[in-house]
């Protein structure tokens, strides 16, 4: 295993002050310098006190100095905090709390305690007298792990050396070939900026597989630990206890500092929710518009060509718009506008079966479905507008994405997306290196000029090896894998090289990989005789490989090629996943000797693997708590969307239908989502409306309307939406440089506040108080970063 030399920061606040405690928390060094046992670490209840009590009549000549300086008036009194004995019994881990009332002889602090100073003044109580059989400090262990493989794969933030990708012309012309002799498209040609020299040898090194990652025999072994670890009885409560402490803690400091942080939103009046930069982190391409939208967009072209063919059968029969809609134009020469031609029965159709089954193993339709059936229609509406590889090649969809997502995103400036689209697997196009996925989308992007500052794209990996397997379009599970990978390494056998700076201004405009672990994945259980083969040895009689053989292949194949762009100075990328609700009650088969369920699987891994968050995180609440609190300790950014999980998709009607296994969920009201919880709890989590074309959008904002829900049932104001809003574009994928513009953080280290974000990036404010950017109260962040602070040190002692 690699170690890495750089160490991780959390700075210690002793209280909601302006400006931090300027002392951070080394944690590389605590866990090997101290052996400190629990009851060991009360240096005296009087010192603590002492220091309360000077501390609280400072503050208060502080408050009323800066009343002075600031100008308060009287009805601006009942917002100052009032300093009470409640604040420190709730330090103590308890409103109950009583204070002793014969303080301890005074202990003398020597060199080891210095490195917890900071928990001077709590009482021996405070901590648990628990004896672990697995230590605590084995959570610290597991998130070092995890810093280990995202720098190993180039997921850190300090990996990407290329900030930004500039914008060019219309379209890109044909470059000519260079004769560099590097193996690969990833020359950025006229995009390249300006850096260290190319170190052609080692880039033909990177390209021939010389990239040292973990083996998969290595990622097993961590990962049976971290399961052994993440089961203990003993771990579980602790950590349990201080899920439900962190979400009882979050109310009271509402409750006695609600109004301080009302007073430093109004000290920013330029800044707003609706002038702060909120990102979508998972917008879906095939659902970015809403029911109405589209039914508007097509009454509209039936209006201005209604004759535009828009496919042609084997046997060179034509349709046309009007026979598609079954509307006669040369009779009536009107219709109504208020008709509803996307409605519910195709919208359920499109979400069961065609997405499950058709959208993602591009073929010719009239190989599976009956041109004289019903779904046949609904087939033809789906490939004509939803898709970009059609008859008309995409035009339509590409006037959508322009109209109705670009343009209002441009125009507005303060919104932006990570727009997802699924990676599909050609079969019609035989063995041609040129038609693939990867030339055929990033050419209609080009051709349509949809590359925009505002959108980032998010490229997601489907578990459909079994579908392909008994196409006979491959063997192995290698085989699948190159499919994905291999275009991105084997340029130089592409005959069209114009393509090149096409592809390539396309990866400089993604930001992570996402594994989708989905309700409709093929999945007959059975015990594996192993899974330790390789992948050319996998073919299993066409049985789906295991979550975790997914994720360590695909996490292997992103760092070679992260390697390789970091070697040209270009934009590397981060590796994601989501989670399905039925994975919950399934036994995992990736181990003969552990029992676990394969929802406990797809999360460990991504708290391994990933380092671009996890998606779905509603489903995180089923998860162990050990492995939940781990999700809050490292700070793991999560994407929710409470909108999009409570719809009803009453695909009931279609089951016999549906892909076998599928297990349909009924509608769970707004308020049982756990997104609450979380964020009051202090997870990096994010909202995004991931498929507006089932939220039953009525608006043309749909972030905003995801928002305003969001603040209209929780009552959220305005410090909770801001906070929001800087989680979703800290733990985005947009360029350093713009989060330096947007929110004053910077890689760089400064001696001000600093915020971890996955155990693996550290973003440092380039000043004292950055609140007038993203209009986040300073209180707020200070209470954030001393409760994490507070429960690092429990751990580590």
């Amino acid at each position: 295993m690699v170690q890495n030399s750089r160490s991780l920061f959390f700075v210690g606040c002793d209280s909601y002050k302006e400006s931090p405690s300027i002392s951070p928390i080394r944690l590389d060094d605590l866990d090997e310098t101290n052996d400190t046992p629990d009851e060991g670490l009360a240096l005296g209840d009087s010192v603590g006190l002492t220091s309360q009590a000077r501390e609280r009549s400072s503050r208060a000549f502080k408050i009323e100095d800066s009343g002075v300086e600031n100008g308060l008036h009287l009805d601006d009194l009942d917002m100052i905090a009032l300093n009470t004995k409640f604040d420190v019994q709730m330090e103590m881990g308890s409103p109950m709390a009583v204070p002793p009332e014969t303080l301890p002889p005074l202990k003398p602090l020597t060199a080891t305690d210095l490195a917890y100073s900071s928990l001077a003044h709590l009482p021996s109580y405070f901590f648990e007298q628990t004896r672990f059989r697995i230590e605590r400090k084995c959570l610290l262990e597991m998130c070092k792990l995890r810093r280990n493989y995202l720098i190993i794969s180039k997921q850190d933030a300090l990996a990407c050396s290329r900030l930004h990708p500039k914008q060019h012309g219309k379209h890109l012309n044909p470059v000519k070939e260079k004769a560099s002799g590097v193996p690969h498209l990833l020359d950025l040609g006229e995009e390249n900026i300006s850096g260290p020299p190319w170190d052609i040898a080692h880039i033909s090194e990177l390209c021939n597989g010389q990239v040292s990652v973990p083996t998969f025999k290595d990622f097993k072994q961590n990962f049976e630990w971290c399961i052994r670890i993440i089961r203990d009885r003993n771990l579980s409560i602790f950590s349990e206890k201080r899920l439900q402490y962190l979400l009882n803690k979050f109310p009271v400091f509402q409750y006695l500092h609600s109004k301080e942080e009302t007073r430093q939103n109004k000290k920013v009046p330029h800044k707003d929710f609706y002038n702060c930069r909120k990102i979508d982190l998972n917008l879906l391409l095939s659902g970015c518009f809403s029911q109405w939208q589209l039914t508007e967009f097509i009454w509209d072209k039936l209006r201005k060509e209604p004759h535009k063919v828009i496919y042609q059968t084997s046997k060179g029969k034509h349709t046309t718009l009007s026979q598609l809609f079954k509307v006669d134009f040369v009779e009536t020469n009107q219709f109504s506008n208020g008709l509803k031609i996307i409605d519910d029965s195709f919208l359920e159709w499109y979400k069961v079966i065609y997405l499950a089954k058709y959208h993602l193993i591009n073929n010719e339709p009239e190989t599976y479905i009956d041109a004289r059936d019903k779904q046949f229609r609904h087939y033809l509406i789906a490939k004509t507008f939803l898709e970009f590889d059609n008859y008309i090649n995409g035009e339509y969809l590409a006037e959508l994405l322009r109209k109705f997502l670009i343009k209002p995103q441009e125009t507005s400036k303060y919104q932006l997306c990570q727009l997802s689209v699924d990676f599909q697997f050609y079969l019609h196009y035989g063995n041609s290196d040129v038609d693939n996925w990867w030339m055929v989308f990033a050419n209609w992007l080009s051709h349509y000029n949809l590359f925009s500052n505002n959108i980032r794209w998010n490229i997601r990996i489907s578990r459909i090896y079994p579908e392909l397997y008994h196409t006979g379009k491959i063997q192995n599970f290698q085989d699948y894998l190159n499919l994905i990978f291999s275009p991105l390494f084997n340029a130089q056998k592409y005959p069209h090289k114009s393509l090149g700076p096409i592809l390539s201004r396309f990866l400089s405009h993604i930001a992570s990989f996402d594994l989708c672990v989905q309700n409709s994945d093929n999945s007959m259980w059975k015990q594996f005789t192993t899974v330790d083969c390789s992948p050319q040895d996998w073919t299993s009689s066409g049985d789906n490989p295991t979550i975790s053989q997914y994720m360590y292949y695909v996490y292997a194949n992103l760092a070679k090629l992260n390697h390789i762009r970091q070697a040209l100075h270009q934009n590397t990328f981060t590796l994601r996943s989501s989670c399905s609700s039925t994975s919950i009650n399934r036994t995992s088969q990736f181990s003969n000797t552990l029992s676990f369920t394969e929802h406990t699987e797809i999360i460990l891994n991504n708290f391994l693997l990933a380092s671009g968050g996890f998606l779905n995180g509603e489903n995180l609440r089923n998860a162990p708590p050990s492995l939940v609190y781990l999700f809050y300790l490292t700070q793991i950014p999560m994407v929710v969307a409470p909108l999009n999980s409570i719809v009803d998709s009453k695909a009931a009607t279609i089951q016999d239908q549906a892909p076998m296994g599928l297990v349909l969920e009924p509608p769970k009201p707004y308020k049982k989502n756990p997104f609450m919880k979380f964020f009051e709890m202090g997870f990096k989590i994010s909202l995004s409306s991931e498929s507006i074309l089932y939220n039953h959008s009525y608006t043309r904002e749909p972030i905003i309307e995801e928002y305003s829900v969001a603040a209209s049932i929780y009552c959220l104001h305005s410090a909770d939406l801001c906070e929001l809003l800087r989680n979703s574009v800290i733990i985005s994928g947009f360029a350093s440089t713009l989060k330096t513009k947007w929110l004053g953080i910077s890689l760089t280290p400064h001696h001000h506040l600093v915020e971890n974000i996955g155990f693996v990036d550290n973003w440092y404010d380039c000043k004292s108080n950055t609140s007038l950017d993203h209009n986040v109260p300073s209180i707020r962040r200070q209470y954030r970063s001393s409760t994490l602070a507070r429960e690092w040190k429990l751990v580590i002692a």
